[in-house]
């Protein structure tokens, strides 16, 4: 788990680095654009072709449920990540949330989570399942409390450990990783 959140962690760190995501956050702001999320996936496949660790990635693999736990039949999570030089049929998952509000982001996100409890395990080996959530910029202390509570109201447990909550340099944005 701790090489999985590294590994994401450095990923998203050096993502929301760079000029052009930061120049495109900054005009969606200015602009009040909404729905942006797909752009961000967009921009987040680009980057990962491009980085270092080469890593190996699919968007929107369908997965099936566990039918026994819910009525529904595939998760599509946006991105499963393999980095280079691990285990072949091993992923880690990342579905992204977009929400001007840090409250409603970190609830979309925590909805994903329970997804997640429903797959069926035989289906792929996912070694970890990370939710990622871009909003407008608030105190980082408020904003890992608000998840901590809102986890625990719906039976959800994460480690501090496993969480990162940053600003993005030059924007009205913070993104939550946990």
């Amino acid at each position: 788990m701790k090489t999985d959140f590294d590994y994401i962690s450095l990923l998203l760190s050096e993502f929301f680095a760079r000029n052009s995501v930061i120049e495109g956050l900054q005009a969606i702001d200015d602009a009040n654009v909404t729905g942006w999320e797909i752009w961000l996936q967009v921009e987040f496949a680009r980057f990962l072709n491009t980085h270092v660790s080469e890593p190996e990635w699919q968007r929107e693999v369908s997965l099936k449920y566990d039918r026994r736990r819910t009525d529904r039949s595939y998760l599509k999570p946006d991105f499963i990540i393999r980095k280079k030089h691990r285990a072949i049929d091993r992923y880690s998952a990342l579905e992204i949330k977009q929400h001007p509000d840090a409250s409603a982001c970190i609830g979309n996100m925590l909805k994903d989570r329970e997804k997640i409890s429903k797959m069926r395990k035989s289906e792929i080996d996912l070694r970890s399942y990370w939710s990622l959530g871009v909003f407008r910029s608030a105190s980082g202390d408020e904003v890992e409390d608000k998840l901590f509570a809102k986890a625990e109201a719906v039976g959800i447990e994460l480690s501090s450990k496993h969480v990162l909550c940053r600003e993005i340099e030059n924007t009205e944005f913070s993104f939550l990783l946990c």
